[in-house]
């Protein structure tokens, strides 16, 4: 993997904002900031609830230090020592973080907080502080090369959404979801898809459904598919049935309203008030970040937080109107959001 590859360039800021923060050593368990912080995929401790790390990075180490039961994961430029099998017993773990934390110097952060990470900074007279200022320090702006990577993942999960509608017009009479969603996932060789980013959701008049649900000739049927593609996340849904005409018209005057409050600075909060003022409905997030995964900042219209948009940074839009719901994806601007990908 050469040293431009988006993943150790994504290594590299996260070294130089702990250097700026002076954190000797950051402790991860949260999914999308293990991924982006290692570069690796998969990696977890089973049982631990998400309250012990996954990944630790030291000041300095050439590479973070992952716990995994998928070492193929790893990406190529990290040492073979540092990929360690998943420890099953919450115990021996954590005595395995200790060792690898005691030689750093300075402060130890951490994306969540427990009564143990307390006790083992406190053991080794550091100060725990929370990783999320450092994270925002690090993720930043999205180089044109992740935007590049993530916008060949959204595509990817578009081709699966697009078979999985197909798969259900091959037969009007009925269906099984299982099958449309089994039409899903054989086009992820093709698009070079690594794994589903998950096993796929779908809605039939707001409630979800479960793989073996029968779809009949005149349901409307929400799917949403996603994969990961090189190490970034690609999400897509759409909306089939009969009659979809006038409410996809409707949603894409409710999607280009939405879009015009996502600009550097806005707030969640005004999102959220542009979704309501346009008529939006969710099944779920109407909003959503995206990047290695499904990434804060996580929009519920029945949310209450204030929290900033980043400029560079990619959202997925997801309304729904009059029980049709779509994705698109777009990067937030300084002024103005530009689209990451075409219309649905």
């Amino acid at each position: 993997m050469s040293a431009d590859h988006p993943a150790r360039a994504r290594y590299g800021r996260v070294q130089a904002a702990m250097a700026r923060h002076g954190v000797g050593a950051l402790l991860l368990a949260t999914p999308h900031h293990a991924a982006f912080a290692s570069g690796a995929r998969r990696v977890r401790v089973g049982g631990s609830g998400g309250t012990v790390p996954w990944v630790v990075v030291a000041a300095g180490a050439p590479s973070a230090t992952i716990f995994t039961t998928d070492p193929d994961g790893a990406p190529a430029w990290m040492s073979r020592d540092a990929v360690e099998p998943l420890r099953w017993v919450r115990d021996v773990q954590l005595a395995r973080i200790r060792a690898l934390v005691s030689p750093t110097n300075g402060a130890i952060a951490c994306d969540v907080w427990s009564p143990a990470l307390v006790a083992l900074a406190a053991d080794l007279g550091r100060p725990l502080v929370d990783a999320a200022p450092l994270l925002a320090d690090a993720t930043g702006p999205r180089t044109d090369a992740e935007l590049a990577g993530i916008a060949r993942a959204l595509a990817a999960a578009r081709a699966g959404v697009r078979a999985a509608g197909a798969a259900r017009s091959a037969d009007r009479s009925a269906g099984i979801l299982r099958a449309m969603l089994a039409a899903a996932a054989a086009t992820m060789s093709t698009a070079g898809a690594g794994f589903p980013v998950g096993e796929g959701l779908a809605w039939r008049d707001g409630v979800r459904l479960g793989p073996e649900a029968a779809i009949g000739a005149d349901d409307r049927v929400v799917v949403e598919w996603g994969v990961y593609v090189d190490g970034h996340a690609g999400v897509a849904g759409d909306t089939s049935g009969p009659a979809l005409d006038a409410p996809r018209r409707r949603w894409l005057e409710v999607l280009c309203a939405l879009a015009k409050s996502c600009r550097a600075g806005a707030t969640t909060a005004e999102v959220r008030a542009a979704a309501r003022a346009a008529g939006a409905g969710a099944f779920g997030l109407v909003a959503h970040g995206l990047g290695v995964g499904i990434e804060p900042p996580l929009i519920d219209l029945d949310g209450d937080d204030e929290q900033p948009l980043v400029a560079g940074s990619v959202l997925v839009l997801a309304p729904v109107v009059d029980g049709f719901r779509a994705t698109r994806a777009l990067v937030v601007g300084e002024r103005a959001h530009r689209w990451l990908e075409p219309a649905p």
